[in-house]
C-alpha cells in the first residue's frame, strides 16, 4: 500500500510540473453540481462474517471545483456528505455519516470538443462521524486516506455550460471499533454522478 501511495504521489507531482509550464491564457475555472449515487462494495472482517453485515447505498448532492492548468490537464476537488445504514442480515442495526473530500488530477485528451472524455487519479480522505451501533456504546469508524480512479465526460450544452457524467472508484480501507476490539472494514465505494457544470 505504501508503494502505491508513492507511485500515485509521483504521478501527480509530474503531472502538476508539466502543467506549471502552461501559459496563463489556458487557465480556466469550473464548478459542477451533481447527483451522486454512492454504492459501497463493502467487505467486513472475517471475524464478523456470521453477522452478515452490509452498508447501504445513498444518493446525495455533490459539488466540485475544477482548475485547468492547461486545456488538457486539470485538478478537481469534490465534496459531499453521505449517510449509510448498517444492516445485519437485512435488518437495521446502526448507521454512519461520511465526509469524503476527494482531490484528483484529470487528463482531457479531446479538450475543446463537444464531447470531452477524461480520466483521472487522486486521493481521498474519509471522515466518519455520528457512527452508532444499536446496543453498543463503544463503536466508532476510523478516519482513512486512500486512492481514487476516475473516468467521465463533459458534454457541451452551450457556451461554458456542460452536462457531466462521472465515475469514481474510491479506495476506503478502514477499521471499526466495537466494544474495545478493532475489525477491518473495506468500504471501497463506487460513485456514479450526473450533473451540470459551468466554466469561467
Amino acid at each position: 500500500m505504501k508503494k502505491m501511495f508513492k507511485v500515485l504521489g509521483l504521478l501527480m507531482v509530474l503531472m502538476l510540473a508539466v502543467a506549471s509550464l502552461a501559459s496563463a491564457e489556458d487557465y480556466k475555472f469550473g464548478v459542477r453540481v451533481r447527483g451522486t449515487y454512492v454504492i459501497p462494495a463493502e467487505s467486513f472482517d472475517s471475524r464478523l462474517s456470521a453477522l452478515n453485515l452490509q452498508v447501504s447505498e445513498d444518493i446525495v448532492p455533490a459539488i466540485d471545483f475544477e482548475y485547468f492548468f492547461t486545456k488538457n490537464i486539470s485538478t478537481e476537488l469534490m465534496a459531499a456528505v453521505t449517510r449509510h445504514d448498517i444492516k445485519s442480515a437485512g435488518q437495521f442495526v446502526g448507521s454512519t455519516w461520511l465526509l469524503p473530500p476527494t482531490l484528483s488530477v484529470k487528463y482531457h485528451p479531446l479538450a475543446g470538443m463537444p464531447v470531452s472524455p477524461y480520466v483521472g487519479v487522486g486521493i481521498n480522505a474519509t471522515f466518519p462521524f455520528k457512527s452508532k451501533l444499536n446496543g453498543v456504546d463503544d463503536f466508532s469508524i476510523d478516519n482513512t486516506i486512500g486512492w481514487v480512479a476516475q473516468a467521465g465526460a463533459d458534454i457541451k450544452i452551450k457556451e461554458n455550460v456542460y452536462f457531466n457524467i462521472d465515475y469514481k472508484y474510491v479506495n476506503v480501507d478502514t477499521k471499526i471499533r466495537v466494544a474495545g476490539t478493532k475489525y477491518k472494514l473495506d468500504l471501497n465505494p463506487n460513485l456514479v454522478s450526473f450533473g451540470l457544470g459551468y466554466r469561467f
